[in-house]
Parts: C-alpha cells; structure tokens; sequence
C-alpha cells in the first residue's frame, strides 16, 4: 500500500471520529471552456522527430500538442466535441497549427487566418491524444480546450476543515 493511500485512510478514519470537523470535501470545478474549434493531429508520424517551438523534439507518441497563442508547456484538457466522455491532457510545446490541405492535395504553410478571418484550427495534437480522443480516423475533430490560467490557485483545500465554535 502506498504512503499516499495509507495517509487518505487514516484522515478519513481520523474525520469519521471528530465531531467538529466539516467531512465535505471542496468540489473539482472543470476549468472553463477557453476555446472551442478544430483539432487537427499530426497525421502519418511524418513530423516525428522534427524540432518544435519550445525546442523539444516531436514525439507522437507523447500527449503533447500545437497552439498559437497559449504559452509553451501549458498543460490543457481536451474534451471530444462530439463525445464529451472522451478527454485528454496535453501540454502545449509547439506553435500552430499552420498547415492546410489544398483542393489538389498538397500542403501548405499558411502565415494567417482565411478571409473570414478564421484559421483552419485551433490544435494540433499528436498522434497519441487523437487516439485517446478517439479522433485518429477523422483527422479533423472539434473539441473543447480547458485550462487553468498561471494567476488562478485552487480554491479549495482538501485539509479537514474545522467547523467554527457555536
């Protein structure tokens, strides 16, 4: 048994036998929704290997992703747009995604946004989160980007909490 799992045994033991202890733990608010749009995933493996943005090599086998603008090595929940129950965690260590498919199939590098204004995606995300996402067979999927911005802190505290005097 972990020391981990040993010391959750012995606070909740600990609860059940204080009468002036608040047994509530605080609730696990999700983040909200930052962003919403298309992910894209890195496809065949082609890019494996190649350096990244924050200097890191690709590895699509690792949960990591491409965004624009969201600082490097943020850690982001992904949830399936079409399937809420399919999520994952990744961590932001590269910037995009750029890349388009034309009408004859090639590929290509795009610097801005379509004249609507809007870029083809909001992701691009290894291999490994599309198929955690269960996104690999589609190449596109919308999804939900969740985080926690650095200036935000828990609020809560899964200390036991002492009820005040009455």
């Amino acid at each position: 048994m972990s020391v981990i799992k040993l010391s959750l045994i012995l606070a909740a033991a600990a609860w059940q036998d204080a009468p002036d202890v608040d047994h509530r733990l605080p609730t696990l608010e999700e983040p909200p929704v930052r962003e919403r749009g298309l992910a894209s995933w890195y496809g065949d493996g082609s890019l494996h290997g190649r350096r990244t943005a924050s200097g890191e090599l690709i590895d699509v086998n690792r949960h990591t992703c491409a965004h624009r603008t969201l600082p490097l090595q943020t850690t982001v929940l992904l949830v399936n747009g079409r399937d809420s129950s399919k999520r994952a965690w990744c961590r932001i260590n590269d910037r995009g995604p750029y890349g388009a498919v034309t009408s004859d199939g090639s590929y290509v590098v795009k610097t801005r946004p379509e004249q609507d204004g809007k870029w083809r995606g909001v992701l691009d995300i290894s291999i490994a989160v599309a198929r955690e996402l269960g996104t690999h067979e589609q190449g596109l999927e919308p999804v939900e980007i969740h985080y926690w911005p650095r200036d935000v802190r828990a609020s809560g505290s899964f200390a036991a909490v002492r009820r005040p005097a009455e």
